[in-house]
C-alpha cells in the first residue's frame, strides 16, 4: 500500500488571489499538476528561508555599524566624478577595467 495523503482545496473566484491561483493551476496539464504544486510550494518556502538567512546575515554584519548623514551640497546636473569618466573612457577605448 502506498503512503499517500490527500488534501482537498476549493478556490473562491471572488477572491483575486485565489482566482489567480486557480487560473495558474488550471493551465497546467492534468497529470502534471501535483508536481507543479509541489515545485511551487517548495520553491516558495526555499525562497523565504533564503531571504530570512540573508536578512539575518545583514543584521549580524551591520551590528555596531553607525551611519551618519553627510550634509554636503548636492551635485549639479551634469557633474560627473573622475572615476565615472575613467570607466566610460575605458569602455569606449576597449581597455580592461581594473
Amino acid at each position: 500500500m502506498a503512503d499517500k495523503r490527500r488534501m482537498s482545496l476549493s478556490f473562491s473566484m471572488s477572491q483575486p488571489e485565489q482566482k489567480a491561483a486557480w487560473d495558474r493551476l488550471s493551465a497546467i496539464r492534468p497529470g502534471r499538476r501535483m508536481d507543479a504544486v509541489c515545485r511551487m510550494i517548495n520553491g516558495y518556502m526555499e525562497q523565504r528561508e533564503l531571504l530570512e538567512s540573508i536578512r539575518n546575515i545583514l543584521r549580524e554584519e551591520l551590528t555596531g555599524v553607525s551611519v551618519s548623514k553627510n550634509h554636503t551640497q548636492p551635485k549639479e546636473a551634469g557633474d560627473v566624478g573622475a572615476d565615472v569618466l575613467g570607466f566610460l573612457r575605458a569602455l569606449q577605448e576597449g581597455d580592461e577595467i581594473t
